[in-house]
């Protein structure tokens, strides 16, 4: 029998889809001249979206539900276990209609994990949208407002797995500023899960482990 285990890749755990609603800069011709343009900085978009007072409490959100199915499926898959060991024991005491119906109880168990797993991978990622949409849109439109206003051409987000920027000076880095912002401004409006088609193929919610 195979074992299954809720796992789940939490890092954060933003998918790039989330962090890429709009450009992460107002682009270079938001750049007024007279302010330098054609300055660059860098800002860890992902970092900026979780560690504002907001992100910090969709994180919280985020992980009692993840901990709530976690443990869900941790007391069937216990159950499981001990039904499997009982089952290839081979207890003498038990007849093998018994054995029989313990065999469909683990089939059945199995096939429960499974859909609890399914569950998971489709209920997290779209509670982890909702929860953290509106502070992205937030984040996003805090950068390009100060971006705009101290003349920065290109803004990079180190964040991002197809970013190449292997150096950066301390003070090109706007990440710190912009998380303050963020927290001066005022919240936005909770908003629904986007469709399932913008869900990225990579999800950091659980998947299952064989």
């Amino acid at each position: 029998m195979r074992k299954l285990s809720l796992v789940a890749m939490i890092g954060l755990f933003l998918p790039a889809a989330l962090c890429a609603q709009a450009p992460a800069s107002g682009g270079a011709a938001s750049a007024p001249a007279a302010s330098g343009a054609g300055r660059v900085a860098v800002v860890d978009l992902q970092k900026a979206i979780t560690e504002n007072a907001e992100g910090k409490k969709a994180q919280e959100q985020f992980m009692a539900a993840f901990n709530k199915k976690q443990q869900e499926f941790d007391t069937k898959q216990k159950a499981l276990a001990e039904a499997q060991t009982k089952l290839q024991s081979g207890d003498k005491a038990m007849s093998e209609t018994a054995k029989a119906d313990l065999a469909k109880s683990i089939d059945k168990m199995n096939t429960e994990l499974q859909r609890m797993n399914d569950d998971a991978q489709k209920e997290l990622p779209d509670l982890q949208q909702t929860l953290f949409k509106p502070i992205a849109e937030k984040t996003q439109e805090v950068l390009k407002a100060y971006s705009t206003e101290n003349g920065f051409a290109v803004v990079f987000d180190v964040s991002s797995q197809a970013s190449s920027i292997i150096y950066v000076q301390d003070v090109a880095d706007i990440t710190t500023e912009i998380i303050r912002r963020v927290d001066a401004a005022p919240p936005r409006p909770a908003s629904a899960a986007t469709p399932a088609k913008s869900t990225p193929a990579a999800p950091a919610a659980p998947a299952i482990k064989k």
